[in-house]
């Protein structure tokens, strides 16, 4: 056997036929290394950007050279007596199964000897959890941190059958290969592309079905996030762990569905999840894993079997296929894209029997694998946006993804770019931007925000024409497309300035293809769609079509979708943008927006089109698509759309103040109201929301979750008021101090101020004290109630009021008020002479603040205190009402649930009190009806 100091030498002699056999396929290597602490992240990530052959020649300079320094105070303990290279030619062995014969003969020549000896336990790292030794047989002994992962049984392990090796080493190859990169639809060398570079960790958390169908799904997945986050309501839950063990349940979930919104992350997280599996790093219990996209599965016609399924795209795999099918306990079915799904799925109808070699349509045996009634013992894992669903009884475990956290965004931006200093400026000025930081939860809007930013912070002296960074969403996707043609045309004789008109046929193609799709709920189209929209096949090779509509390729059926939703509503909105006359364009805004169709008998074929079209389309759909348009119209009056020949004059702009001011004086939606606001805010003319903002009295958005965006717009729109809110009401919208922290500079101008149940603490009372401080408050009405705000937060409010001239009436009900928050009410409050009404129930003062409350009445004679439910029969019979709208209204039990209302009044009422007979039995009845509803199944499911 060749000696330890003689394995320099080895490696040295055989480097050409090492490169040659390594460089088919590097990454398992290079990621067990890296996991072993063998390689830095720096050196691992360079590696990976190099081609197959440079990466494993720079290897194995690194190793001989003996620059790869292990930090590892643990592993460095554990090594102690090998060299690098001995160290490396282990780790050869280990992943020996991923390369050819000839590599484990020549390893089973010259390194015979594996360590048998029990390595000592290397802890948990933040940034890694580190996996060994995988396929070696019983007598290597096999070392895991991952304490949830489940470890093969039996034969279950990857190739514990010789005769399975062959081809699922040729499977997992293929999955490494097919998912080592991130598509990206602009080509540009200054990016990072490989998935263990750039993969950025989801927010993934256990699902409750509560999703707001009556909005567009990015608003109602950026409320629901605002409410989790508020409400520290969440459990995370990475990818990879989709399928281990619940909280206090032994078995294993078999079934899983994760959901989440267009473009936010489900099939990255797909990809990761068999990325890593392939490379033998988690969910090893599985031998084998299939994935299929339900985009594929749309191309198959008539009946197929299971068998036939797996072997139609699996081929290699067809010899072995009856003996995997045989052990389903390891096998792991991947079906991404259920929403996309074009048959319809019966999971209500007759049970039939399906075993793997029954042929039957293929939504037949979709269902029947997601039922459980075939393979029952394997496990599948199905991808869907809200829209679509499984029925819960079928889920073992029901999961939603939220996105990227705050932290995972920076580290979104610094994996990004190659240059870190683009890297840094970037994501600086996006967490300096609300508008562009509230979106960014979501990864393809961060790709999208990144991409366009690319051009402004990149150290080349080449800029975008007579641009500047983006502030708005509109103002991001019009960058990101202009990127997507000037990557297009930058190898032509166009000048930048000429970028749209050299491509203005197909862009307005393009363009009506997406709106009269979008109109239509259509998402995936084939050849006949495309030709019908005046496109020839040749159109999409080597042209920006193919970065913006993405092929679905079975054999030889292709399919075609948007690359993103939000991608076809943007080239809608180009396209209406450009072909509504000014004739149309305030009819198409009343189409568009609130669903209403022109009057006139006689209209043009645009708009006949559009109302024809719209019969068939939610007005939820239409939300993002309005605000878009906005964003153009901006676009078109600043010249940016003269290539595609519009023309557009300031004109435009009184009649669309006209407009948004007419829609302001109806009786609107909150969600309509919250959408114009985005409009205005789009819009960008200072001109416009300065006069409509003198139009709006009140903005009621009563129960609208509102996120930091929706804040920002807003402040935006009310900024520009010069007269006072009558009211504005913002009760239950979970805004948390931050939202109302992006609100501060206006809400001095509301003289009735709704912040109930907000998911406010101590700081938002500290922040609305100094409201009340200002010289120009004008509030007169403070609503607080179901706030954390605490003693703390309420000794700032009696601060405040010693000088306030303006509030006459405060409710701090259910507050989290203590009697150390009404040691100064006495000395403060003596000196108000505005106030006239306190309401401060459901708090626990103690006898001492009782007891002030008594003085501080005696003292302001004028001031009406109610500290006791039975003191106001008004406030009883409010309560009473208020239970009630609960038990219609998930949501607003969930934040009643959040601050322990309903016990903190429990409690209250459990003391005898005085008050008349007619108030004590209200208060009698409104503690059977808390009691009821804390009973009630709903809100003990909440609460579970």
């Amino acid at each position: 056997m060749t000696a330890p100091m003689d394995y320099r030498k080895l490696i040295e002699k055989d480097k050409e036929t090492l490169t040659k056999w390594i460089s088919e396929n590097p990454a398992p290597l290079l990621r067990w290394l890296y996991d072993r602490s063998i390689l830095t992240q720096f050196q691992y990530y360079s590696l990976l950007e190099k081609t197959p052959n440079n990466c494993v020649r720079s290897l194995l300079d690194l190793i001989f050279q003996d620059q790869c320094v292990c930090k590892d105070q643990e592993f460095i303990k554990l090594y102690k007596n090998q060299n690098i290279c001995e160290t490396f030619l282990q780790i050869l062995r280990e992943v020996q199964d991923y390369y050819c014969i000839e590599l484990e003969s020549w390893l089973h020549q010259h390194y015979k000897e594996i360590k048998t000896r029990d390595p000592p336990a290397i802890p948990d790292e933040p940034k890694k959890k580190k996996s060994f030794s995988l396929f070696r047989s019983k007598k290597t002994q096999s070392y895991n941190v991952e304490h949830n992962l489940q470890q093969p049984e039996g034969e279950g392990g990857s190739f514990k059958n010789p005769h399975w090796r062959v081809e699922l080493n040729i499977h997992k190859r293929s999955i490494i290969r097919k998912t080592e990169n991130i598509t990206d639809n602009v080509e540009d060398s200054k990016l990072r592309t490989h998935i263990e570079i750039r993969y950025t960790d989801l927010f993934v958390t256990d699902d409750d079905s509560s999703l707001d169908t009556s909005q567009h799904e990015y608003f109602s997945l950026a409320n629901r996030r605002a409410r989790i986050y508020n409400h520290h309501k969440y459990q995370r839950i990475k990818p990879r762990d989709l399928l281990s063990p619940l909280p206090g349940i032994d078995r294993s979930p078999r079934r899983a569905k994760v959901k989440g919104i267009a473009g936010i992350g489900k099939s990255i997280a797909m990809q990761r999840v068999m990325h890593e599996w392939a490379m033998g790093i988690t969910m090893r219990n599985f031998t084998c894993i299939f994935d299929f996209t339900f985009r594929e599965l749309n191309l198959l016609e008539g009946n197929h079997s299971l068998v036939n399924l797996i072997s139609r795209k699996f081929n290699y795999l067809e010899r072995i296929l009856p003996d995997l099918l045989k052990k389903p306990k390891y096998l792991l079915f991947l079906l991404d894209g259920l929403d996309e799904f074009r048959y319809q799925l019966d999971f209500e109808g007759q049970e039939k029997f399906v075993d793997v070699t029954t042929e039957v349509p293929v939504q037949e045996l979709v269902v029947s694998l997601l039922k459980g009634s075939l393979l029952p013992e394997a496990s599948v894992i199905t991808t869907t946006r809200p829209s679509s669903d499984i029925p819960t009884r079928f889920c073992h475990r029901s999961s939603i993804i939220l996105g990227f956290e705050e932290q995972q965004v920076e580290e979104y931006c610094l994996k990004f770019y190659k240059d870190s200093k683009v890297s840094r400026r970037v994501y600086e000025y996006i967490s300096e931007n609300d508008s562009l930081f509230g979106l960014t939860f979501i990864p393809l809007y961060c790709y999208i925000i990144c991409t366009a930013l690319n051009e402004f912070f990149t150290s080349s002296s080449e800029k975008p024409f007579e641009l500047s960074p983006p502030k708005t969403v509109g103002e991001v996707y019009y960058c990101y497309l202009y990127t997507v043609l000037r990557h297009h045309t930058i190898n032509t004789s166009v000048s930048k300035s000429n970028v749209f008109s050299s491509v203005k046929n197909e862009l307005m193609q393009l363009g009506r293809l997406a709106y009269h799709n979008l109109l239509s709920n259509k998402i995936l189209f084939d050849k006949n769609d495309l030709e019908n929209f005046g496109f020839a096949e040749k159109s999409f090779h080597n042209t920006f079509l193919s970065q913006i509509l993405v092929r679905v390729k079975e054999k030889e059926v292709e399919m075609f979708a948007f690359f993103h939703m939000t991608i076809q509503e943007h080239l809608a909105a180009l396209y209406c943008v450009v072909k509504t006359s000014n004739e149309d364009f305030l009819k198409s805004l009343d189409l568009w927006c609130f669903g209403t169709p022109p009057a006139e008998p006689t209209i043009s074929a645009f708009l006949s089109t559009s109302t024809n079209l719209m019969e068939k389309c939610k007005l939820e759909n239409m939300q993002m698509f309005t605000r878009f348009f906005m964003g153009l119209v901006t676009a078109g009056l600043e010249g940016k759309l003269n290539g595609l020949d519009k023309a557009m004059d300031e004109s435009i702009l009184v009649g669309l103040c006209q407009w948004f001011k007419t829609q302001f004086q109806k009786n609107l939606s909150n969600q309509q109201v919250l959408n114009l606001l985005h409009c205005l805010m789009e819009l960008q003319q200072d001109s416009v929301v300065k006069e409509v903002a003198q139009e709006i009295k009140t903005v009621k958005l009563f129960k609208m979750t509102l996120n930091l965006v929706d804040c920002v717009a807003l402040h935006y729109v009310l900024q520009y008021s010069n007269h006072n809110l009558e009211e504005l009401n913002l009760g239950y919208s979970n805004i948390g101090n931050q939202g109302l922290k992006r609100l501060e500079t206006i809400l001095h101008k509301c003289e009735t101020l709704f912040l109930r149940y907000s998911c406010l603490d101590k700081e938002a009372a500290i922040l609305e004290s100094e409201v009340l401080k200002s010289p120009d408050c004008q509030v007169k009405k403070l609503f607080m109630c179901g706030n954390n705000i605490g003693s703390e937060g309420v000794l700032q409010l009696w601060t405040a009021l010693e000088t306030n001239q303006t509030l006459e009436e405060l409710y701090l009900d259910i507050t989290g008020i203590t009697e150390e928050g009404t040691e100064t009410i006495i000395p403060c409050l003596n000196k108000n002479t505005t106030l006239k009404t306190l309401i401060i129930v459901g708090n626990d003062l103690g006898d001492i603040g009782k007891k002030r409350l008594q003085e501080l009445s005696k003292r302001r004679l004028s001031l009406k205190i109610i500290g006791n439910f039975v003191e106001d029969l008004g406030l009883l019979e409010a309560y009473l009402a208020w239970v009630e709208e609960m038990k219609e209204d998930r949501d607003q039990m969930e934040s009643v649930k959040n601050v322990n209302a309903l016990q903190s009044v429990l409690n209250e009422l459990s003391f005898p009190a005085q008050g008349s007979p007619e108030a004590r039995e209200k208060a009698k009845e409104l503690k059977e009806k808390i009691t009821e509803l804390l009973n009630s199944p709903q809100f003990v499911a909440l609460r579970s």
